[in-house]
Protein backbone atom coordinates (compact mmCIF):
# COMPACT_ATOMS: atom_id res chain seq x y z
CA UNK A 1 0.00 0.00 0.00
CA UNK A 2 1.65 3.57 -1.20
CA UNK A 3 1.68 6.19 2.44
CA UNK A 4 -0.27 9.39 1.28
CA UNK A 5 1.79 12.05 1.50
CA UNK A 6 0.43 14.41 3.72
CA UNK A 7 -1.16 18.21 1.11
CA UNK A 8 -1.73 21.33 3.29
CA UNK A 9 -2.70 24.65 1.19
CA UNK A 10 -2.33 27.92 2.06
CA UNK A 11 -6.17 29.12 2.69
CA UNK A 12 -7.64 32.07 1.52
CA UNK A 13 -7.39 33.96 4.87
CA UNK A 14 -3.74 33.70 5.14
CA UNK A 15 -3.10 34.49 1.35
CA UNK A 16 -4.07 38.14 2.78
CA UNK A 17 -1.35 38.30 5.93
CA UNK A 18 1.98 39.43 5.42
CA UNK A 19 4.83 37.39 5.68
CA UNK A 20 5.34 38.31 9.32
CA UNK A 21 1.68 37.92 10.24
CA UNK A 22 1.41 34.22 8.45
CA UNK A 23 4.43 33.74 10.84
CA UNK A 24 2.92 35.02 13.92
CA UNK A 25 -0.14 32.99 13.67
CA UNK A 26 1.58 29.88 12.70
CA UNK A 27 3.53 30.23 16.01
CA UNK A 28 0.30 30.30 17.95
CA UNK A 29 -1.11 27.29 16.28
CA UNK A 30 2.45 25.64 17.00
CA UNK A 31 2.43 26.23 20.59
CA UNK A 32 -1.24 26.08 20.77
CA UNK A 33 -0.78 21.91 19.07
CA UNK A 34 2.55 21.22 20.05
CA UNK A 35 4.11 22.78 23.66
CA UNK A 36 2.52 20.64 26.62
CA UNK A 37 3.43 20.21 29.93
CA UNK A 38 5.09 17.59 30.57
CA UNK A 39 6.35 17.84 26.55
CA UNK A 40 4.38 16.07 23.98
CA UNK A 41 5.79 12.76 22.59
CA UNK A 42 5.87 11.36 19.20
CA UNK A 43 6.38 8.03 18.44
CA UNK A 44 8.83 7.75 14.96
CA UNK A 45 7.28 4.47 13.04
CA UNK A 46 10.72 3.96 11.46
CA UNK A 47 12.73 3.83 14.47
CA UNK A 48 10.13 3.54 17.05
CA UNK A 49 11.80 6.33 18.92
CA UNK A 50 9.87 8.29 21.46
CA UNK A 51 10.56 12.18 20.80
CA UNK A 52 9.67 15.11 22.27
CA UNK A 53 8.46 18.33 21.01
CA UNK A 54 9.75 21.46 23.02
CA UNK A 55 10.46 25.28 22.48
CA UNK A 56 13.17 24.77 21.19
CA UNK A 57 11.95 23.28 17.13
CA UNK A 58 9.52 26.18 17.51
CA UNK A 59 12.10 28.45 18.26
CA UNK A 60 13.97 27.02 15.66
CA UNK A 61 11.50 26.88 13.05
CA UNK A 62 10.89 30.89 13.77
CA UNK A 63 14.15 31.70 13.15
CA UNK A 64 14.82 30.00 9.85
CA UNK A 65 10.87 30.36 8.02
CA UNK A 66 11.12 33.24 5.59
CA UNK A 67 8.92 31.82 3.04
CA UNK A 68 5.07 31.40 2.95
CA UNK A 69 5.73 27.30 2.16
CA UNK A 70 8.22 26.82 5.10
CA UNK A 71 5.92 28.97 7.52
CA UNK A 72 2.72 27.04 6.84
CA UNK A 73 4.62 23.45 7.24
CA UNK A 74 4.65 23.68 10.93
CA UNK A 75 1.23 22.39 10.74
CA UNK A 76 2.27 18.90 9.74
CA UNK A 77 5.13 18.55 12.61
CA UNK A 78 3.73 16.12 14.59
CA UNK A 79 2.62 13.68 11.67
CA UNK A 80 6.15 14.39 10.06
CA UNK A 81 7.84 13.43 13.00
CA UNK A 82 5.52 9.98 13.41
CA UNK A 83 6.26 9.26 9.27
CA UNK A 84 9.64 10.44 8.84
CA UNK A 85 12.72 7.87 7.93
CA UNK A 86 16.29 8.12 9.81
CA UNK A 87 18.99 9.27 7.03
CA UNK A 88 21.69 8.96 9.80
CA UNK A 89 22.63 9.45 13.02
CA UNK A 90 26.36 10.87 14.42
CA UNK A 91 27.91 12.99 17.18
CA UNK A 92 27.66 16.94 17.54
CA UNK A 93 29.32 18.80 15.55
CA UNK A 94 29.32 21.55 18.25
CA UNK A 95 30.00 19.39 21.23
CA UNK A 96 27.32 21.03 23.07
CA UNK A 97 27.39 19.25 26.93
CA UNK A 98 24.96 16.79 27.02
CA UNK A 99 24.12 15.84 23.53
CA UNK A 100 25.15 11.92 22.83
CA UNK A 101 23.91 12.20 19.27
CA UNK A 102 22.37 13.97 16.75
CA UNK A 103 19.72 12.10 13.91
CA UNK A 104 18.50 14.21 10.69
CA UNK A 105 15.00 12.59 9.78
CA UNK A 106 14.05 12.89 5.83
CA UNK A 107 10.06 13.26 4.79
CA UNK A 108 7.80 14.47 2.28
CA UNK A 109 4.71 16.58 1.76
CA UNK A 110 2.89 18.76 -0.83
CA UNK A 111 2.18 22.51 0.03
CA UNK A 112 0.08 24.72 -2.01
CA UNK A 113 0.50 21.61 -4.84
CA UNK A 114 4.24 22.00 -4.50
CA UNK A 115 7.07 18.98 -3.43
CA UNK A 116 8.97 19.25 -0.46
CA UNK A 117 11.13 17.76 1.30
CA UNK A 118 10.70 17.70 4.97
CA UNK A 119 14.01 17.74 7.10
CA UNK A 120 14.15 16.97 10.85
CA UNK A 121 16.94 16.62 13.45
CA UNK A 122 16.74 15.27 16.61
CA UNK A 123 19.31 15.52 19.46
CA UNK A 124 19.42 12.49 22.00
CA UNK A 125 20.43 13.21 25.61
CA UNK A 126 20.77 10.23 28.49
CA UNK A 127 17.22 10.15 29.17
CA UNK A 128 15.42 11.36 26.20
CA UNK A 129 15.20 12.89 22.21
CA UNK A 130 14.13 16.05 21.22
CA UNK A 131 13.10 17.23 17.69
CA UNK A 132 15.39 20.76 17.76
CA UNK A 133 14.89 21.66 13.73
CA UNK A 134 12.11 21.05 11.32
CA UNK A 135 12.05 23.04 8.08
CA UNK A 136 10.48 22.22 4.43
CA UNK A 137 12.57 22.43 1.23
CA UNK A 138 11.01 23.00 -1.98
CA UNK A 139 11.70 20.01 -4.39
CA UNK A 140 12.62 21.19 -7.82
CA UNK A 141 11.71 19.11 -10.62
CA UNK A 142 13.69 18.93 -14.04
Amino acid sequence: MQAVIPEIRETGEDKKLKIKDLKEKYTKYAYLHFIRQPPLVLLNQNTEWKIEVTTRVIREWWRKSRTRPRIIAIQLLDVMIETAILKKTGKDTKNTPGIESVSEFENHCVIDGEAHNIRLVVKKQQDRRFVYYYGAVNIEIK
